[in-house]
Parts: C-alpha cells; structure tokens; sequence
C-alpha cells in the first residue's frame, strides 16, 4: 500500500505544573520503594501485578475493539449520507452529509490514540497499516485532491490504491466543507500549468466533488469494517494476540513488549495533540510569524478543538479505563498494582484538568481563538502538556516502559 506518511487560571496552572524538580525526587523514591512490573517469564497468577498486567492487555484489546466497533456505526450512516447527497444534491442533503462527517470524526479521534496492533504502520510489529487508510494527518495533501478532482481518478477501479493523501477522512472534509473555487496547487501543477482546473466551471467541480466524496465514504466504510474484522474473535482475533503476549507469540514476545506497544500509541497525545495540533500553530515551534494558523489539523470543517478532547477522550480509555465515566482497568489500575498509588491519582487528576482546560476555549474550533486570544490557546497547549510531562516522565519510568524514538531526548 502507498503512504505519504471553566479555563484554568494561570496561578492554578503553575501550580498544577510546577512538579519538575520534586517529581524527580519522588520518582526516585518511588522506582526504588514500588515493585517493578515483572516480566513475561517471571509473571505468576499469585502476582498482583501479573495479574494486572494481564487484566489491562484484555481491557486494552477490549477498547479497541469497542471503539472500532463505535467508528464502523458512525462510518456506515457517513457512507449513506454522502451517497445521498451525491445523489440528490440540496442543502437537506449536504447538511446531513456533513453532520455524518462530524459524528464520523468525533468517534476516529478517540480511536486515533489506539495506533497499535493493525492500525499502526507495517513496520511495527502487527502493524496493517489501517490508520493511514482512514486518516493521514498530517501527511495530508489538498492539491493531491484537487489534482484528482480533475483527473476523476477517484473513479478509476484502482483508487482504493491510491496514496492516502488522496482518500480518507481529510479528502472528506476537503470535498464535503470547501466551498471556494481555487485550488492550492503550484504553478507546477498539470492542473494550472494546463488550465484544466480553470477550465472547470462551478457546477462541474461540485459535480466531482460529490461523486468524489461518494468513493472516498465508501472507501472508509470499508476499512473501518477491515479495523473491526481485523480484532474480531471471529475473524483476525488480533485481540487473541495482544492478550497472549509471552514466549511464542511471535507479535509480542513478553507482556511487557505488548505493554510497550500500547504506551507507543499513547504518545499520539505528546508527538500529533501538544506538538503538531497545539504548539504548530502557537508558533512555539516550526513557525516563524506570531501564529501559524494553517498548521491546525481541521481546515476546512473548522473542529480542531473537538478533535483534540476526542483524542483526550482516548488516552483516558487507555489510561484510566474504557466504561461509562472512564470506569475499568487502565494503565492508572498498573500503577496502583505496582504500588504507585499517588502517581495513578496524580494522572487521573491531570486527564480532569485537560478534559476542563480543552472545554475552557469557546466553540467547536481553534482558529479565532488562535487570533484574538492567543493565551487562551496557550493555557489550552500547557493542560495538555501536564497529561504528557505524566505520561512521558513518571509513567514510563515507573512501569518500565521504553519511550518510542520519536521523543527520545525531547525535552519540551
């Protein structure tokens, strides 16, 4: 397959982050005082921490599965919508179409955090690839749609192999919100160089566009079916896979490197949510004017903000558990078993803060806060880097997790 890869005040705030130095100190004492999480070969059914192990690779297959499941629903009404619109073409249609979008996207954030397994890129271990299928952000392309815009090779019977930058849930937004008649392409382009875009009238590409969103819906139809089927008991049982982690599981070889992979994904919250969707456009990095607003993930049906409590949404499954509430077994159940109970408590206490921190900034999107209340923007970017200073110092170390090397030796 081909890849492009209430608002916190500020006193609170520092108060709430002002752990560094201490949580050093008591991170010391607690890695020596806390049991560390033993091995595959040393795991035991009498152990607490074994146990718990065990129960948190089930309830974390358990919440995939479920959140697949959640998507493939939403995904199913999204295809029906956007066939409807192509079909009938009004503003009745359109707006149904785009309300099944959202609920659509509102679901694949909160999965967007669970990259292990077939989601992740073949070159992890089980990985299938199904995430970039769905969704390619940030190696995403709006002249690469137009492009097909133009070509009509939405239409060909190969399309389903085309480069992710040209379908999924970003070439959705773009065909099913973009209401302008320019395109992004450079002069470069065949579709400038030639006129050919020019050349199309207003009806014509909307035309396109609907037909062309039609493909792309029913595209992510069936991967999200592929993501279901793929955990399923009854058809790839990758579920059996995860939660059998030990010597002669080829995917996992000890619980521990099970346990690592689902800790790789929820670093989506550190590397795609604090660095890329907040800290971008906040011009605090790869930015060189006051803000950088074309670096915010939702451009044209202007939801980066819910994206981002999505994505919050599915750390807390994993970290805290997937029920009603964030009730059940999660990464917080481990720490508690290993005799870091403070550190369970202070994690959930920092999901709270983000979750009321994200709801603080007004509207569904970032954009005019990012304009008129850049600090609003800020305070929002530091309640997420107090959930990943947790994940990414404590967490790991605690429970003996490797840090993936994308963040190895970042500081920030």
């Amino acid at each position: 397959m081909n890849t492009e890869s209430s608002r916190p005040l500020f006193g609170l705030r520092a108060s709430a982050f002002a752990f560094v130095v201490p949580a050093l100190l008591s991170l010391s004492a607690c890695k020596s005082d806390s049991p560390k999480p033993p091995d595959a070969g040393t795991d035991t059914p009498d152990n607490p921490v074994a146990a718990t192990r065990a129960a948190l690779l089930e309830a974390s297959a358990a919440c995939v599965l479920q959140t697949a499941r959640e998507f493939q629903t939403v995904a199913t009404a999204l295809e029906t919508a956007v066939a409807a619109h192509a079909a009938t073409p009004d503003a009745t249609t359109r707006d149904a179409a785009r309300a099944a979008f959202h609920e659509a996207m509102d679901a694949w954030q909160v999965a967007e955090v669970m990259q292990f397994g077939p989601a992740a890129p073949r070159s992890v271990s089980g990985g299938a690839e199904l995430r970039d299928n769905i969704y390619s952000w940030p190696l995403v392309s709006r002249c690469a749609v137009e492009e097909q815009i133009v070509s009509r090779g939405y239409a060909s019977a190969g399309f389903e192999n085309a480069l992710v930058s040209r379908r999924g849930l970003y070439a959705l937004e773009y065909l099913l919100f973009f209401e302008g008649n320019d395109t992004a392409c450079p002069g470069t382009s065949t579709i400038v160089a030639q006129g050919t875009w020019a050349a199309l009238s207003a009806d014509e590409r909307a035309e396109r566009k609907r037909a062309y969103a039609a493909v792309v819906a029913a595209d992510v139809h069936r991967r999200a079916d592929a993501l279901v089927n793929a955990w399923a008991a009854d058809q790839g049982n990758f579920t059996r896979t995860l939660t059998t982690a030990g010597s002669g599981n080829t995917v996992y070889p000890s619980t521990q490197a099970a346990l690592n992979a689902i800790s790789d994904a929820m670093f989506y919250v550190e590397r795609e949510v604090k660095d890329l969707k907040l800290a971008r456009p906040l011009a605090m990095r790869d930015c060189s004017t006051s803000t950088c607003p074309e670096h915010l993930e939702s451009q044209f049906a202007a939801r980066s903000k819910a994206n981002i409590r999505a994505n919050l949404s599915g750390y807390r499954r994993l970290t805290e558990g997937c029920g009603e509430n964030y009730s059940g077994t999660g990464f917080d159940d481990l720490l508690e078993a290993s005799g870091a109970d403070a550190l369970a408590a202070k994690l959930r206490e920092r999901n709270a803060a983000a979750a009321a921190g994200i709801e603080a900034l007004p509207g569904e999107d970032i954009t005019t806060a990012l304009a008129q209340d850049k600090a609003a923007v800020r305070e929002m970017y530091e309640v997420v880097k107090g959930v990943t200073d947790v994940l990414k110092t404590e967490l790991v170390s605690v429970l003996d997790l490797e840090l993936p090397q994308s963040v190895e030796g970042d500081n920030d």
